[in-house]
Formats: structure tokens, C-alpha cells, sequence
């Protein structure tokens, strides 16, 4: 629901009064600078971006075009044929992941465009089963309630590593049929390569992403000697076009999906521990039944979204608010940026856990709109539900340390002391 008159129709012709100078501060700001990440200050700059109410030229690793108002990229993800994602769908951190995402178009679900797309979406929307979520739904929250009483067992414990990295490594193996004797070795695999994504990364990760591309290209060929009821059966026997799958696409598939799957909980569940020290009121709620989990959750994956933005090039001229951006130009869709937009929810930095209507965009919108949604609210919503249904006090021991990663919007650790309710 858009909301108009108010404090906020005053707010908006101030910022119209203003509107070069907020312009002009918005164009020298490098929002590809992951360090920028590692602090509380990209909620500030995005907020003085949706200020300036039009598409941004922004420098940096790449120039593109910043587009941070929720109703503006909306507008622009329904024009897809105009956008392609063939080049990578985020900015990248260092030179190397720039050649890597060019690198991968075309070769999976996220990097491809039209009929492809279309077709791998196909394939792979086929293997989100209603049995198999609701299988995964009682098992993921018996997991959470697990890993959380661990925690809230402890003196103190990191809960990115302690629950928020663990439980959709495990739920993405059973996802997937990884053998019972290999799943702790792919766990330990996902855990050192996703651990540290972003700017400052080790020699070690780059070495479990390598293992783990290994790993799936031997899942990929043992579901074909041997199919199972499984999504990496999907993959491995998937047909495009009436022709199999290839080897390469059905193993960056797979990748992807492990990427996902454990990026985008692991972020939000450690977010949500430190909610429980920044929201009370929030957590009250929910304890009290002033909110269903649903609802908490989605409120949560808006207040806390785990990416920050989504990239494309543009195939054809395109007009936003009077900007005109060009064929063959980089635009960036900042999604955290829309679902704190002032002109969609009320008190936006504010959760609620009642909040309704709550369009966020935390899963895309679209063409592209995000094929593992129910997976992500499943895991994050047994997370909400553990957390509130275990833990009766909740401390930070430390500073959470926050990742620095202009794609992701998360922390690397959060150092937290949980006691039992």
C-alpha cells in the first residue's frame, strides 16, 4: 500500500527543495566499495538515495545506474525482455568475481535469460514438491529447536556458526540426496566456502568452492547412474529444450542452489539473533501471539534483508522518473533499500511483527522472482520459531561483526549468550 499526505507529503517537498544537493551527494558515493558494508551506514546512504527519487549514476567497480525506490523497481523488473543477467546478477567485489559472473551466463537459473531461464525454471520449479516441503518444513524445525537449545545450553556461542550456518547446510544436503556418509564432509564444504563471502575471503575458501564445484559435478553423475527422489535427480535427468541437460549447467545449477540455500537463512537467522537483542518488542509479540510465525517471518526477512542488491544490463533504452538509461548499461536494484522505503511501509525501520500488507522485495520480483522463496521463509521461519519458543533472554557478548560485501547483508559473527525461557 502506497501512502501519501501527512508528515511524509512534508518530508517529500522538503526533499524537493533540496532535491540537487541530496543528487549530487548521492553521485559520490561508491556503493561497489565493499568495505562500505562492514558498518551501519548503507541504511543511512540508501535513505539519502530514495531522497533524490531517481535512478543514481553511480561509480565505482562498475558504473550503473542505482535504483533504490521500491515502486521504481518494480516498474523496471516487469519490462524483463529489456534486461539480461548474462554478465553476472550482482556488481562483484574484486576483478575476479567480475570475470567469473561473465564467465557463467547463461550456465544456470540465476545468470540466464528468456526461453533458457524459462526452461531451466521449469525444471527446477518441478522439484519444489509440496511433499517435499512439507517434509523439509517438520524436519528443518525440528533441527532449529535442536541447534538453538545447543546454544542457549552455552556460556555463549557464535550463532553464525553455532545454528545460523549449520541448519541450511543440513537442509540443502537432504534437499539435495547427499549420501548420509557425505554429508558431514559437505557441510564442512559449504561452511568454509560461504563462510566468509564478500570482500575478505581466504585461500582456504577459494578452495572449498573448488571442492564443492567437484563435489556436485560427482552428485550430478552418481543421480544419473542412480536416480533418487531428489532434487540433484532433477537436475541429472533434466531435459531442455528435449535435449539433456549438460553436464556444466546441471553442476552450476547445483552449486547455485547449495550458494542460495545457504547464503540467503544464514544471513537473516543470525540477523534475527541479533534482533532478539535490538527488538524486544518484536520478540514480545511473538511470544505472546500477538503475531503468527508467518507473519513474523516475513516481517523479518524485510526488516533484515540478506541482499542487498540485484544487477542487470540493460538490452534497450529505458525511461524512470525522467532518467533515460541506456542499451547496454549496468542498473542495480536495491532491494534492501525498497523494503525500508518511506512511501511503502510505515515507521520502515521499524519491526513489527503484525506488519500487513508487507510487500517486500527481499525475493525479487518478476521473471526472476526468487524459485527457493518457500524454502528460505521454511528455514527462517523454524529459526523465528525456535528462537521464541527456547529462549527467554538474549545478550551480545560482543559486537556483531557484519560481512563486508556490497552483495550480501549479513555478519561474519555474533557473539551472543541465549538462556532458556
Amino acid at each position: 500500500m502506497v501512502h501519501q499526505g501527512g508528515p511524509g507529503a512534508a518530508a517529500r517537498a522538503d526533499d524537493t527543495t533540496h532535491h540537487d544537493d541530496v543528487l549530487d551527494e548521492a553521485r559520490t558515493v561508491d556503493l561497489t566499495d565493499p568495505r562500505l558494508y562492514a558498518t551501519d551506514r548503507p541504511e543511512r546512504i540508501w535513505r539519502t538515495f530514495r531522497r533524490a527519487g531517481v535512478p543514481v549514476r553511480s561509480p565505482g567497480l562498475r558504473d550503473h545506474w542505482a535504483i533504490t525506490r521500491h515502486a521504481q523497481i518494480r516498474e523496471i523488473l516487469k519490462h524483463s525482455h529489456l534486461l539480461s543477467s548474462a554478465k553476472g546478477n550482482h556488481l562483484g567485489e574484486k576483478a575476479t568475481d567480475v570475470a567469473a559472473g561473465e564467465a557463467a551466463g547463461g550456465m544456470s537459473l540465476l545468470v540466464s535469460d528468456g526461453p533458457v531461464h524459462a526452461a531451466m525454471r521449469r525444471v527446477l520449479g518441478a522439484a519444489f514438491t509440496p511433499k517435499l516441503m512439507h517434509r523439509l518444513t517438520a524436519s528443518t524445525e525440528e533441527l532449529a529447536r535442536q541447534l538453538v537449545s545447543q546454544a542457549a545450553a552455552e556460556p555463549s556461542v557464535d550463532f553464525v556458526q553455532s545454528v545460523a550456518a549449520p541448519l541450511p547446510a543440513a537442509v540443502i544436503c537432504d534437499m539435495l540426496g547427499v549420501p548420509a556418509s557425505d554429508r558431514d564432509h559437505v557441510i564442512r564444504l559449504t561452511q568454509a566456502a560461504f563462510g566468509g563471502s564478500g570482500h575478505v575471503t581466504s585461500g582456504n575458501q577459494m578452495a572449498a568452492h573448488t571442492e564443492l564445484f567437484v563435489y556436485c559435478a560427482e552428485l550430478i553423475a552418481a543421480k544419473r547412474r542412480r536416480p533418487g527422489e531428489d532434487v540433484a535427480t532433477v537436475l541429472a535427468t533434466a531435459e531442455i529444450d528435449g535435449r539433456p541437460m549438460s553436464r556444466e549447467m546441471a553442476v552450476m545449477n547445483c552449486h547455485d542452489l547449495i550458494a542460495g540455500g545457504n547464503e540467503t537463512a544464514r544471513h537473516t537467522s543470525s540477523a534475527a539473533a541479533v534482533t532478539m537483542v535490538t527488538e524486544p518488542a518484536f520478540w514480545r509479540d511473538v511470544r505472546g501471539g500477538q503475531a503468527d510465525m508467518a507473519t513474523a517471518t516475513d516481517e523479518l526477512l524485510r526488516h533484515e534483508t540478506p541482499v542487498n542488491h540485484m544487477m542487470r544490463v540493460l538490452l534497450g533504452d529505458i525511461e524512470i522518473a525522467g532518467v533515460t538509461m541506456r542499451r547496454g548499461e549496468f542498473v542495480t536494484f536495491w532491494v534492501r533499500s525498497a523494503n525500508r522505503d518511506e512511501d511503502v511501509f510505515d515507521d520502515p525501520d521499524e519491526m513489527r511483527a503484525t506488519r500487513r500488507p508487507n510487500p517486500h522485495l527481499g525475493f525479487g520480483f518478476g521473471a526472476h522472482y526468487c524459485i527457493a522463496a518457500m524454502l528460505a521463509r521454511i528455514e527462517v521461519g523454524a529459526i523465528v520459531r525456535a528462537l521464541a519458543e527456547v529462549v527467554g533472554h538474549a545478550e551480545l557478548v560482543a559486537p556483531p561483526v557484519r560481512l563486508e560485501s556490497n552483495f550480501f547483508r549479513g555478519y561474519r559473527s555474533v557473539r551472543i549468550a541465549l538462556r532458556h525461557r
